[in-house]
């Protein structure tokens, strides 16, 4: 089981985007000390103060001079027609070669009206766009000269730079909330990175199953394959003890809670995005509800090193990984603090396992 970390620049009360961007930046090299596998954020647009990073692939490159072995995964870089799929490519390869070779790459499709909206992309194209366009920009990372006619990119040869240090590439993700969508990243032979939207650990096993059953098939669409099930944790918080944990934490879970129903709700209405729909009524009916985001869904893991260490067992168990935990819409000095917990106490339980099984 790795432990990485998932950050989107939330901001406090009171607290700048810039100065929110410093503290992110001395939290990594903290997340990177204390053992860290990953860290990355998503791409954002208009949605502050609970996102603030639209230009991430900057972000990571001062990150990237100030840290030595934690790697930099971009989760997600949006692949429709605003993000030229050559640039997401070269911006990439830029990343790979400050950060000495730790550069990865998750993608997606979107789920944010406001922003398709704004882009000016229909929610019913964006299936098309991202399959279309992950094809370029596997070309891009692996193959000096490019070339693509496909349904939506049409590149006459080119020669890409700069390439990757790592090759034959750096390891590709997706972000996928789907059952189809897990399958599918198994077909591909690339990693998967699940929200299950706080729709219950059946649902996740579900998810991981349909990912191990895509593994099956022995197919890449990439030269190198990546073979890897992480979990997103929207909220997470680690504490002395689960009361100073839930007091620190309650405010930002129950907000991002409420965040994804009124994302989801409309959007389920959508076309290729139904399989939300019918889920709702059941997380509506639990609206502020911490109990049940803790007890019942693994998008919630606040509590003590103990529940943690309880958690990611089962996690581990049902096949994820590795977990990204968002510590994040709380103070700085928290967010360290819970750092230091997960550093002392949780990461070394799951690296001494780790070292058994090679043994």
């Amino acid at each position: 089981m790795r432990i990485g970390l998932l950050q989107e620049g939330e901001t406090m009360p009171g607290v700048s985007v810039a100065q929110r961007y410093e503290e992110m930046i001395a939290e990594v090299v903290r997340a990177d000390e204390l053992g860290f596998y990953s860290w990355g954020t998503s791409e954002q647009h208009f949605s502050p103060p609970r996102f603030t990073v639209s230009a991430p692939e900057v972000l990571y490159a001062a990150i990237a001079r100030e840290t030595k072995d934690i790697r930099l995964r971009i989760m997600c870089s949006v692949l429709l027609k605003w993000n030229h799929p050559i640039l997401v490519a070269e911006r990439l390869a830029t990343l790979d070669i400050v950060s000495k070779g730790r550069a990865e790459i998750a993608t997606a499709r979107s789920n944010n009206l406001t922003t398709l909206e704004a882009f000016g992309v229909s929610p019913a194209e964006t299936r098309a766009q991202w399959e279309d366009s992950i094809e370029v920009l596997v070309k891009a990372m692996s193959q000096p000269t490019l070339e693509h006619d496909g349904p939506v990119w049409k590149i006459p040869p080119r020669q890409i730079v700069p390439q990757p240090l790592q090759k034959p590439h750096p390891a590709l993700w997706v972000s996928a909330s789907s059952v189809e969508t897990h399958r599918l990243a198994g077909r591909r032979g690339i990693g998967v990175l699940t929200f299950e939207n706080y729709f219950g650990f059946d649902y996740l096993q579900s998810c991981i199953d349909a990912y191990r059953e895509g593994l099956k098939e022995g197919t890449s669409m990439a030269p190198g394959r990546t073979e890897s099930a992480g979990l997103y944790v929207a909220t997470a918080y680690c504490a002395e003890t689960r009361e100073e944990a839930r007091r620190i934490a309650r405010d930002v879970a129950l907000g991002y809670f409420r965040f994804i129903l009124d994302l989801y709700v409309p959007l389920g209405k959508r076309q290729s995005y139904q399989y939300l729909d019918e889920k709702m009524t059941r997380l509506l009916e639990n609206d502020g509800n911490l109990d049940f985001l803790v007890n019942e869904t693994p998008s919630v893991m606040i509590g003590t090193p103990d529940d943690f260490v309880k958690r990611l067992k089962e996690l581990e168990q049902r096949g994820v990984d590795e977990v990204l935990l968002r510590v994040d819409g709380v103070p700085h000095a928290d967010i360290l603090r819970s750092y230091e917990l997960i550093g002392r106490e949780v990461i070394p339980h799951f690296r001494k396992t780790e070292l058994r099984a090679a043994e």
